[in-house]
């Protein structure tokens, strides 16, 4: 038997709807008439009712029944966010059937893969390009009957989506409460996990799997009906399909964002109360704001900086349970009034939390906002938990860890230092791989993350690093590099860092920095190519690794570093879409850079 760390954590609860579909149609009953879905077009934010959503749900339906969609088929969804994702989605579980997203930035063979893995017998496509791709795979997929396109000319190659839609308006499913069937043992969607090496494994999960998820979430924070929600990550990516869930049980709205470029016009725009992001969006918003206090005026930095700093104290204050005395609260409420709306106002100005997931946020950039009246509430899960396993609570979060264990969820750690799982959240299994899904559970049964963690007295857990992440020095020395790459981006003079030495003496890193912030710096207009040559540039970051890494140990800290001339993208293939790290793809592509480091 695997020993195991005596801290266990646990909860208990569930709810009353059996399907996603249920869950959704108490809220077409109680609040038909509110927007449920918004998207831009041209200049215009144009919203879906609950009622109207619940009615395109079902004229899609009956659409894929006439081309043969039924129980246990499986529907593929190629497409970025946007009202049609959720209509396809919601009428391919209605009738019984699992839908596979896949992400429309991923190669053709990787489409592939999934497409034929799954078994989708209807792909749905976004537009011409990727009908395109999927039209080329059609020979080597035997199983795809139909591809249907949102937007563009179909031509001989697939079916209109409005067409489908409008098919099933004018012969409507024979049993439209059909649905009701549906239990929380029914299949929902296959995922298919991005992940950081290998081939992406289908994810099995539920309809119980997402609502258990949805329940422990909506009773671990307060969301409201009321809510309007900014969707900014991808439908495809677990963590914002499940944040759409939560939002169609809540019956609130979920505004599309353009893209993660138009993010700032957009929280101008939809004023959101909550958004959820990755820690890339909050580290890139408050470099922003350090970049406009950099050039605002002598008394106006000073300002700011005074502000933070009371900010701090108020958390420090929440967190020991304690009460700011007298003068404290005055100077707060004056940082308030002169600093702090501002940056309130920038998000929208009614937002009461932003919420992370999807990779570690480093502590500071958490108390830096919560300080300036923003609250981030971040969370951890996995693909496989669909996806939240615990997070943290209002009104004072953690920093630092990842919150508290979710209502019915329980979570131990192992002897090794791996976070198990147990619950009603966790997968059934991976498509068409038992092999793998029997050695993703301890012989106990329960699902081994792969992450390293702990539990701390409070019952807060702490993640650490991934497993396999780990750094083994030909010293013997172990180092888990991601608190170390926290720690260096968390500097405002760096963007990217991944840190290296896998079976080396050393420990080096690939830093790629805020490369318009060593401009301001280093009064300079020179282009990033230029700059990552530069001595004086070297010397900057240099001095930040040192500074930002002074609380490791001396084996931990990077001995050398690279600079990089641009930043790692996912569109490069160098970052999954949650822009974590494909630590295989970057030792690859900079191979050269990296031997550098150890010649």
């Amino acid at each position: 038997m695997q020993r195991v760390a005596e801290r266990v954590a646990r909860g208990a609860g569930v709810g009353e709807a059996r399907s996603l579909m249920g869950a959704l149609y108490r809220n077409v009953e109680a609040r038909g008439d509110e927007v449920a879905l918004a998207s831009k077009v041209g200049d215009e934010w144009r919203g879906i009712s609950y009622a109207d959503l619940w009615r395109r749900v079902g004229d899609f339906a009956a659409g894929l029944s006439s081309l043969g969609v039924g129980s246990g088929a499986k529907v593929a969804i190629i497409c970025g966010n946007r009202p049609e994702w959720a209509v396809a989605d919601l009428a391919a579980q209605g009738l019984g059937a699992a839908t596979v997203p896949v992400y429309p930035t991923l190669g053709t063979d990787q489409i592939g893969h999934i497409l034929a893995d799954s078994g989708a017998v209807v792909a749905v496509v976004e537009d011409e390009e990727l009908l395109e791709r999927v039209a080329g795979l059609r020979d080597v997929l035997p199983g795809l009957r139909h591809v249907l396109i949102i937007e563009g000319d179909p031509g001989d190659r697939a079916v209109a989506f409005r067409d489908v839609e409008e098919r099933g308006a004018d012969e409507p499913l024979l049993d439209p409460d059909g649905w009701r069937a549906l239990d929380r043992d029914d299949i929902a969607t296959i995922i298919y996990t991005s992940g950081t090496t290998g081939r992406p494994k289908g994810v099995v999960l539920t309809h119980g799997n997402f609502l258990s998820n949805v329940e422990g979430i909506r009773r671990a924070l307060p969301f409201r009906p009321d809510d309007v929600f900014l969707s900014l990550l991808p439908l495809s990516h677990v963590f914002e399909r499940c944040g759409q869930y939560l939002a169609l049980s809540l019956g609130a709205a979920t505004y599309y964002a353009e893209s993660i470029q138009q993010v700032p016009e957009n929280l101008r725009e939809v004023r959101p109360t909550v958004v959820l992001s990755v820690p890339r969006l909050y580290e890139k918003m408050r470099d922003r704001i350090l970049a406009q206090v950099a050039e605002a005026s002598a008394p106006r930095r000073r300002l700011f900086e005074r502000a933070i700093a009371a900010g701090r104290k108020r958390y420090a204050a929440g967190r020991e349970g304690r009460r700011l005395g007298a003068g404290e609260r005055a100077l707060l409420r004056a940082c308030d009034r002169l600093v702090f709306r501002k940056v309130r106002e920038a998000f929208g100005g009614r937002l009461r939390f932003f919420v992370s997931g999807g990779a570690k946020l480093e502590g500071e950039i958490g108390e830096f906002f919560y300080a300036a009246g923003v609250t981030i509430i971040e969370g951890y899960g996995l693909t496989e938990t669909s996806p939240v396993v615990a997070c943290n609570r209002l009104p004072v979060p953690k920093f630092g860890t990842v919150g508290t264990v979710l209502d019915h969820t329980e979570v131990r750690v192992s002897g090794e230092g791996e976070v198990q799982v147990r619950g009603p959240g966790v997968m059934r299994g991976y498509w068409n791989a038992p092999e793998a899904a029997r050695g993703a559970f301890t012989p106990d049964g329960w699902y081994r993350t792969g992450d390293l963690g702990e539990l701390d007295g409070e019952g807060f857990l702490k993640i650490t690093d991934r497993l396999k992440n780990l750094i083994v020095l030909s010293t013997g020395k172990n180092v888990a590099p991601q608190p170390v790459e926290s720690a260096i981006v968390a500097s405002p003079l760096v963007s990217q860092a991944v840190v290296l030495g896998d079976g080396r003496k050393y420990v080096s890193a690939l830093i790629v920095p805020d490369y318009d912030a060593v401009r301001r710096e280093l009064g300079t207009e020179a282009p990033n190519e230029e700059l990552a040559d530069d001595g004086r540039c070297r010397r900057l970051i240099e001095a930040e690794v040192e500074r930002t890494c002074g609380r490791f140990a001396g084996y931990e800290r990077p001995k050398k570093i690279s600079l990089l001339g641009r930043e790692l993208t996912h569109e490069a293939g160098e970052l999954t879409p949650t822009l974590k790290v494909k630590s295989r793809v970057v030792a690859e592509r900079y191979a050269e850079e990296i031997q550098g480091l150890y010649s």
